[in-house]
């Protein structure tokens, strides 16, 4: 974790887990449509309406149908959890055998030209207007660059002020569009 600065650029950097900024991509999708939460609502709720009326049908007691639509719940449930902890050791052991690291330093800069990711082979690099916001979950600073994410966690700022300091001089070379859709980075730019 470090900071950065020179007079017209600055950079933040740390080491980030291959996987670990894919929650915050749910805040991302819930912001551009339908979050996963929200998909996950409308499954559960179809659930509940086609699988009582259909254990209802099969047999005449209500309990019976409850207990079936409760196990299907408690069986999806379970199915979930296993299937994301299945997905990332899968993940990881997908990426050693590519010869991929599955933690590497990302660094994060500004400059006067844009925006630039950088994360082990690979850099990013946007220019200023084509930002359309930036917003804050609750590990993470997401920069939006033309519906591409560019994920900063927040633990990469030693301090709050340099956090703030960080995210102040992003919000100062944003387009006015983009700042009025990021209130979060705004409010913590001005203090």
């Amino acid at each position: 974790m470090a900071l950065w600065a020179a007079p017209d650029v600055m950079e933040v950097s740390g080491v980030l887990v291959a996987g670990e900024s894919t929650r915050t991509l749910a805040y991302i999708k819930g912001r551009n449509g339908l979050s996963p939460r929200w998909r996950t609502i409308i499954i559960l709720c179809s659930m509940v309406a086609i699988g009582l009326p259909v254990g209802i049908l099969v047999s005449p007691s209500w309990v019976d149908a409850l207990l079936i639509v409760e196990f299907t719940f408690l069986g999806a449930i379970a199915g979930g959890l296993l299937a994301q902890r299945l997905w990332f050791s899968t993940m990881c052991k997908a990426l050693v055998e590519r010869g991929q690291a599955v933690e590497a330093t990302l660094a994060f800069r500004l400059s006067v030209d844009g925006l630039s990711y950088g994360y082990e082979n690979v850099t990013m690099t946007a220019r200023w207007p084509a930002l359309t916001d930036v917003f804050r979950t609750r590990d993470h600073w997401v920069f939006l660059v033309q519906g591409t994410a560019m994920v900063l966690p927040r633990r990469f700022f030693a301090t709050p002020e340099a956090e703030r300091a960080f995210i102040a001089a992003a919000v100062a070379r944003m387009s006015e569009p983009a700042r009025g859709r990021s209130p979060d980075a705004a409010a913590l730019a001005q203090g």
